[in-house]
């Protein structure tokens, strides 16, 4: 599992690296934490105007918003944006395979993500100079 994800997050991110311009990198972990940061950053990259509705979007389904019931995200977009996924992994994967994560999953050390750590915080994900700090590495 690891392996694949690895495999089209390494595409996805260097496909990304070469679009400078057409492709923006979003953390997860900094949306959950800042989301109205990162929801003006997406917008404003997309040139769309920003609406208070973007952090509303879970009052918005039914009436305005249609979501395929078969998608896997869909119980989560139901919800208010909040960080519950963030630790939701937490003890699903054994000591033998978070011992070998680094070689699985390259990626993830990569992109900044406490490989060494079964409970990693994600505060620095969230750190007023996260995007210079991701730079520099």
């Amino acid at each position: 599992m690891f392996q694949v994800w690895n495999i089209y997050v390494t595409r996805m991110v260097n496909l990304c690296s070469n679009a400078t311009g057409s492709c923006l990198q979003v953390y997860y972990e900094r949306l959950v934490q800042r989301p109205t940061e990162e929801a003006h950053r997406i917008l404003d990259f997309l040139d769309v105007p920003w609406s208070d509705d973007v952090l509303k979007h879970e009052q918005k389904i039914g009436d305005e918003i249609r979501l395929n019931p078969s998608e896997f995200s869909t119980s989560q977009v139901k919800e208010k944006v909040n960080m519950q996924a963030l630790t939701a992994w937490y003890d699903c994967y054994t000591d033998d395979v978070l011992a070998k994560i680094d070689t699985l999953a390259p990626m993830l050390r990569r992109l900044g993500y406490d490989t060494r750590s079964r409970r990693p915080s994600y505060e620095e994900f969230a750190a007023d100079d996260f995007y210079k700090r991701l730079q520099r590495s």
